[in-house]
């Protein structure tokens, strides 16, 4: 990855500064991009929040219920369990 020449970005009086507009249409940042900004010594990061898609997550929660069940009918409190069961697995995974 190549250096890049740096931007110029200033802060408003409410904290606020304007990412420069090349780089918000090189990174495809629009008005409702979620930022993750942290310090690093005297420098601040900013980095894109990357959400994976819930939809993807839930659908292959369902088929799985449904392999399992067999056409059954599900509860609704049986499909909240399943779901925080998914997720506690999911994280276990991604801290190990």
């Amino acid at each position: 990855m190549e250096q890049e020449e740096p931007e110029i970005a200033i802060v408003g009086t409410k904290g606020q500064i304007v990412i420069p507009q090349r780089l918000r249409k090189e990174l495809k940042i629009t008005s409702k991009t979620k930022l993750i900004v942290y310090r690093k010594g005297d420098k601040l990061v900013v980095t894109k929040l990357e959400v994976p898609p819930l939809r993807e997550e839930l659908k292959n929660l369902f088929s799985e219920i449904d392999k399992q069940r067999k056409g059954k009918k599900v509860s609704d409190q049986e499909i909240l369990r399943e779901i925080q069961d998914y997720r506690l697995e999911k994280r276990a995974k991604k801290g190990a």
